[in-house]
């Protein structure tokens, strides 16, 4: 079952051996990930509620923890997303923001597909 689990993450884009380095071994892997399964939906409404609100602050930290999350678990298109994002906050770039919110918004209905579907398989 690993193997079948692995191999899906590594279909969909997914750096499996990153996110195993980042956390010792397959099993705490899996673990981590279920967890952030999880919690992405929450996080993702925080991030969504901070941004419709134009409140920087606390959008500059949801985005820095979610991309620490996936650049941990190998989700690196999407963690340099939010790095993007981040930095924007950071400097109250709102127009970034709003510019390239959108395709923020695609890659983490990908990401979310991808967990949904991972999480079914433990």
């Amino acid at each position: 079952m690993e193997d079948a689990k692995r191999n899906f993450l590594i279909q969909n884009g997914v750096d499996v051996n990153k996110g195993i380095e980042n956390t010792m071994d397959f099993e705490t892997y899996n673990e981590i990930l279920l967890d952030f399964c999880n919690t992405f939906p929450q996080d993702v409404n925080k991030f969504n509620e901070f941004k419709a609100a134009n409140d920087m602050v606390n959008y500059e930290i949801i985005v820095h923890a979610l991309k620490s999350n996936c650049r941990t678990l190998g989700f690196m298109n999407m963690g340099e997303m939010f790095y993007q994002h981040e930095l924007a906050a950071k400097q109250n770039n709102i127009d970034y923001v709003n510019q390239h919110y959108n395709e923020l918004i695609t890659e983490v209905k990908k990401v979310y597909n991808i967990l949904m579907t991972y999480k079914g398989m433990n």
